[in-house]
């Protein structure tokens, strides 16, 4: 039996911006919203803060349970969080990745007019959210 892998999706947001991190892996482009998996003994609220601290260096002052998909493989929790940070600075595993050109982690800043629409966002159990919040940013 295979394990269900538990992890968040957190959309930080600071006013009308939100971060979507830019990857190129396997010679794809694609967004990620930033996340990551829940570790033995943390509570989803508690994996999404450190995610969003180890991923991008912001500490979120609101968090806000928005859906929880389970499929057979993955059970994500998704997450709105609120940050009046502006400055990303990645600290964890992802830091090697920053100018990896074959395997590339770049979070950017992005309002509803400045991201690719052209291009992916995964994971595909934070779609709705993102969608659901890119309609009601002004």
């Amino acid at each position: 039996m295979t394990e269900i892998r538990k992890r968040v999706n957190v959309l930080v947001v600071n006013k009308d911006k939100f971060v979507l991190i830019f990857r190129h892996k396997n010679n794809e482009d694609y967004y990620a919203i930033p996340g990551g998996g829940i570790e033995a003994g943390e509570t989803p609220e508690g994996a999404a803060k450190r995610e969003i601290d180890e991923e991008l260096g912001l500490s979120l002052y609101d968090l806000k349970f928005i859906s929880e998909i389970k499929t057979d493989i993955r059970h994500d929790f998704n997450f709105l969080g609120e940050t009046s940070d502006t400055k990303i600075n990645v600290t964890g595993p992802e830091l090697k990745h920053l100018d990896m050109a074959e395997d590339l982690f770049k979070p950017e800043w992005h309002t509803k007019d400045s991201f690719r629409r052209d291009i992916e966002i995964y994971p595909q159990s934070g779609r709705e959210m993102f969608e659901d919040f890119i309609k009601d940013v002004r």
